[in-house]
């Protein structure tokens, strides 16, 4: 019996095996029962009992053989209830009622309760333990399940690790892995796919949270079941999916049918749109460098209008860093104070008399040549430097003002653009009227300028700072007007002094080619109680068909181009245009 005990306090100490050194849950149980059986030197069949389904992925709360050797394999995560023998299962649920354990000739029940994880290890005997022998057993069953809650702790954090809470997919990291151990055998061309659901954060803004997760739920089961088991699936972040595998069946026509059916989710049936950016696996490339490339090309997808899905080309790269230089030249020109605030004034087209000019943003590359701010004002609004820079051209813009209002130019108004991201910044309204007070310069002088897209991207943040900005007296403009897909809903509420036509219906406007559409802006304008303002105007004909359409206002090459404010000062003192008629023929 010494030799037992000796045996048995070695084995108590190999139960505090690291979690980390088993495979799972069941691996470590096979294990210790095995260990156990050696000890008390039976030879016989055993079991360890669980109310924890979590630790088999069940949802219920029912008994389940979590540990099994010999005989008991077989029913290894099975319903304890239905899947032992009834004498059996009669005896391991009355251990869990009354909390105690049971001996007798040739069966041992140990109940075991460790930091609330209730569990019974049970095992075959050819006669009843003697006292010391149960003490050996019990100490050893205690052992375990201490064991047991680590691993199972250990379980835990490894599956948060490589496992999607939500969908219970493989994470973006496992994912990663999922590319390494596919790249490994590369006999079939492989392809990598990250699918992007549009406008998600829709359906979490508009049906909520509970609605958007389910739909991950859907989506994830959508796409596990319609592959076969050679295609991996996992979540790579909160609405991107990867798929990876056999290029035949990764492939944009295979993908896109599956969103071709609205999801069923809860009372809803939602259908979704998706974008794709597929790579093709290589042998020799980093999983990590490979998942950024599939993900360069779904951000292509997403700016295509004609496609949904692109494959990834080392020109893509070559853009993004071409993309990211303009970001970063930007950022360093506009701390160096590089940037320049350039005006093009506004005619009354009656008159001809100068009315206000337009604040244009300038930047001149290293060798002295502009840059088209069609390239670098949506990279400012991309990279967010736009809103310091939006403040900076406010200010230059306003400050100007003054000096024009002190040179006897007191009836010119200044225009200044104005991105959705600087209503964003809940210190905008603050700072336009900070800086008005600033220079002392009436606020009806100056004229904030806004495109349709900023209204219909953030109708209630810009409706609210442009109501509290008009009652300030600061007036209004709408940019670009008929380009966009404007609301009459939005547009009606909008404090508007001012409707600029967009250049693209003034270009041939003396032809009569677009005369109609102009006609139509011209009188929207009239109705809501606006000035209109045509852009683009290059010829005198196009000045004069504006004119006889009841356009005020004109801007254009016809008067003159945007100029520094050293020559706006001159152009103010020293010319002028003759009058023009309006065309009555």
């Amino acid at each position: 019996m010494n030799a037992k005990l000796m045996s048995g306090l070695d084995a108590i100490n190999d139960t505090a095996m690291s979690p980390s050194s088993v495979g799972s849950v069941m691996d470590y149980l096979g294990y210790q029962l095995a260990k156990m059986n050696d000890v008390l030197g039976l030879s016989g069949s055993a079991l360890c009992v669980s109310r924890a389904g979590h630790l088999l992925d069940k949802d219920s709360n029912n008994l389940y053989v979590i540990g099994a050797i010999n005989a008991f394999l077989p029913i290894l995560q099975n319903d304890a209830a239905t899947a032992l023998p009834k004498r059996l299962a009669k005896l391991v649920q009355h251990c869990f009622d009354s909390k105690t354990h049971y001996y007798s000739s040739k069966d041992n029940l140990m109940y075991l309760n460790y930091s609330g994880l209730e569990s019974l290890i049970y095992f075959e005997s050819a006669t009843a333990l003697e006292v010391s022998e149960q003490k050996i057993a019990e100490t050893m069953a205690s052992q375990i399940s201490i064991g047991l809650e680590n691993v199972n702790l250990y379980s835990k954090l490894k599956t948060t690790s490589f496992n999607d809470w939500l969908t219970k997919l493989p994470n973006r990291n496992e994912f990663i892995n999922l590319i390494s151990a596919m790249k490994t055998d590369l006999t079939v061309r492989k392809q990598l796919a990250l699918v992007d659901l549009s406008h998600f954060s829709d359906i979490n803004d508009g049906l909520g949270q509970d609605i958007g997760n389910s739909l991950l739920v859907a989506v994830s089961k959508r796409l596990v079941n319609s592959f076969s088991d050679g295609i991996q699936i996992g979540r790579i972040t909160g609405d991107v999916f990867g798929i990876i595998g056999d290029a035949s069946f990764v492939a944009p026509h295979i993908i896109n049918d599956l969103f071709r059916e609205p999801f069923s989710v809860s009372s809803h049936a939602l259908l979704i749109n998706v974008n794709i950016g597929f790579y093709e696996i290589q042998a020799n490339v980093d999983a990590i460098y490979q998942l950024r490339c599939a993900n360069v090309a779904l951000n292509h997808a997403k700016k295509s209008i004609s496609k949904n899905a692109a494959f990834y080309s080392p020109a893509m790269d070559d853009e993004t860093r071409k993309r990211l230089d303009i970001i970063r030249n930007l950022q360093h020109d506009f701390e160096c104070e590089k940037l320049e605030v350039w005006y093009q004034p506004q005619i009354d087209l009656l008159t001809e008399e100068t009315v206000g000019v337009e604040a244009l943003l300038r930047w001149r590359d290293s060798k002295g040549e502009f840059i088209s701010p069609e390239v670098f004002v949506p990279l400012a609004e991309y990279s967010g430097l736009i809103v310091e820079i939006g403040k900076w051209v406010l200010a230059e813009s306003v400050r100007r003002l003054k000096v024009l209002i002190a040179a006897g130019y007191s009836h010119i108004r200044m225009a200044v653009n104005v991105s959705v991201l600087q209503f964003r910044d809940q210190s905008f309204v603050n700072y336009v009227k900070y800086v008005i007070d600033l220079h002392g310069i009436p606020p009806k002088l100056l004229e904030l300028e806004i495109t349709e897209s900023v209204v219909m991207d953030e109708p209630e943040i810009v409706i609210q700072a442009l109501n509290q900005l008009k009652a300030f007296g600061v007036h209004i403009a709408i940019d670009d007007f008929g380009t966009g897909f404007s609301s009459m809903s939005y547009i009606q509420k909008l404090p508007l002094d001012r409707l600029k036509i967009d250049r693209s219906f003034v270009k041939d406007i003396d032809t009569n080619k677009d005369a109609f559409i102009a006609q139509a802006i011209v009188n929207l304008g009239k109705q809501l109680g606006l000035i209109t303002i045509a852009e683009g105007v290059e010829r005198k004909s196009q000045a004069s068909q504006m004119l006889k359409l009841g356009t005020d206002e004109a801007q254009g090459y016809l008067f003159a181009k945007p100029m520094p404010f050293s020559d706006l000062k001159t152009y103010l003192l020293s010319h002028s245009y003759q009058k023009v008629a309006p065309d009555n023929t």
